[in-house]
């Protein structure tokens, strides 16, 4: 089976522990095919991003980490981006900027202020109308995914984390925001970290990764390990999920180029 997490972050993102080369031995004990380190790269978010100064750095800690267990397992490095227009060109030159890349995130976390997966928005929830906070998330997603910076869409129903779901039938925004990615082109991961989280489901909801694999957008797969022991946390759940859906391969990225390879 080729199993893949694209997901990870390090300790220089300020809220994960560990160094890529800790996230690479747990991959390989995990007999997985391939890990991307994928730490935060945000402007709107500076706290929990890597430093400018310390970009060198990580870079150098993926290559050293590819250096050492290349010959075991595919080591990809990547960046999950904080997408915000404000800040759109300044992150497209830092990414043109490093030869290295293999592959961007592109994350919401910040929305009209705040933050969608803090605890301390909890109550935020009760306080708007949930249909049109995920219309509004899901057309951030699309505008994002329009700009052609980002191959790979994450935790795509991120609004979910806290078990506030809209009432009304979300086929119709799942429908709608199918049809825009698959245009845009890029890839959504199927992302387990949701079943640590109250919602205690992946990322996207069944439903909706049914309706993706209707328009034919690919996918991949990330743990959005903070800790090397959670990468490819609950994959089998994850895989399970897909083959029942109808996909049959799975997306990895070399130097910004999609590669589709077979789950079995």
């Amino acid at each position: 089976m080729n199993l893949v997490d694209y997901h990870t972050h390090t300790y220089l993102c300020r809220h994960a522990v560990g160094e890529p080369i800790d996230y690479v031995k747990m991959a390989v004990s995990k007999n997985l095919t391939e890990i991307g380190v994928s730490d935060h790269l945000s402007f709107s978010i500076p706290e929990d991003s890597i430093p400018l100064d310390k970009l060198e750095l990580y870079v150098n800690m993926v290559e050293e980490a590819k250096r050492l267990y290349g010959d075991r397992i595919r080591v990809r490095l990547g960046f999950e981006v904080e997408y915000s227009y404000d800040s759109l060109d300044s992150i497209a030159r830092i990414l043109e900027s490093i030869d290295e890349l293999d592959y961007t995130l592109l994350s919401i976390h910040k929305m009209d202020g705040w933050i969608v997966n803090s605890s301390r928005s909890r109550d935020k929830y009760m306080e708007v109308d949930l249909y049109r906070l995920y219309e509004k998330y899901f057309n951030l997603v699309c505008e994002a995914a329009s700009y052609r910076l980002f191959q790979i869409v994450a935790h795509i129903d991120l609004p979910k984390i806290f078990g506030f779901k809209p009432i009304e039938d979300m086929k119709p925004l799942y429908e709608d925001t199918a049809k825009r990615l698959a245009k845009a082109g890029v890839c959504v991961e199927v992302n387990t970290s949701g079943f640590r989280k109250p919602v205690a489901e992946v990322y996207p909801a069944r439903e909706f990764l049914e309706i993706l694999r209707k328009y034919n957008v690919p996918i991949t797969l990330g743990s959005d390990a903070h800790r090397p022991e959670d990468v490819a946390y609950r994959f089998r759940d994850a895989i399970d999920m897909i083959l029942s859906v109808g996909y049959k391969s799975i997306s990895v990225f070399e130097g910004g180029r999609r590669i589709e390879i077979p789950i079995f």
